[in-house]
């Protein structure tokens, strides 16, 4: 997307724009908050890097963005639950029934995310 933007930015002889990107989610990791936060101070430096890489350490191209601290961005309040399972096991099932109970039988909102590997 990146390149199609600044090839139709040129095209149209926008030339004054800058246009920067990066990549970001590689090998299927996480994006978090603080590497948002790393691309925006990019962004507001004095000479921001037009090309970019954050969540991993590119020892190849040496594109990558520092990143902080994790930052927690949840209301006070907010509780959490992380909840494991093997496969194979019935685990999915039941941790599927866990937050239906939270989500009937408390106060709380439940939201779930499942995430399965090969």
């Amino acid at each position: 997307l990146l390149t199609q933007v600044a090839a139709t930015l040129h095209t149209a002889g926008k030339h004054n724009i800058i246009c920067i990107g990066g990549r970001y989610g590689l090998g299927s990791k996480e994006f978090t908050p603080n590497q948002v936060l790393s691309i925006y101070e990019n962004l507001a430096s004095p000479s921001p890097k037009p090309r970019f890489t954050v969540g991993i350490t590119d020892d190849v191209t040496n594109l990558s963005l520092p990143v902080g601290e994790w930052l927690d961005v949840l209301p006070p309040g907010t509780t959490e639950c992380m909840f494991y399972g093997l496969g194979s096991d019935g685990t999915v099932g039941a941790n599927k029934s866990a937050v239906k109970l939270i989500a009937l039988n408390t106060d709380l909102y439940a939201q779930a995310y499942f995430e399965y590997d090969a």
